[in-house]
């Protein structure tokens, strides 16, 4: 190889290191906003929840009277 076909392969080199550290900088903050959606849906879920329970609590328990056909 010539020193033009060196310097050509290493500026090829060079260009898809470029791309792949975009690539994976772009990944990178895909991801980040991933965890932070899925913090979030946790924090309301955990809030549901809790809220559910609360509900349940408050409602009067059915399940334990019997019907009047018994």
């Amino acid at each position: 190889m010539n020193t033009s076909q060196i310097n050509q392969r290493i500026d090829e080199l060079e260009f898809k290191l470029q791309f792949q550290e975009d690539t994976i900088d772009s990944l990178n903050q895909a991801l980040i906003s991933q965890q932070k959606d899925m913090l979030l849906m946790k924090e309301k879920l955990a809030i549901l929840g809790k809220q559910l329970e609360s509900y349940r609590q408050q409602q009067p328990n059915f399940e334990a009277e019997r019907p009047p056909h018994y």
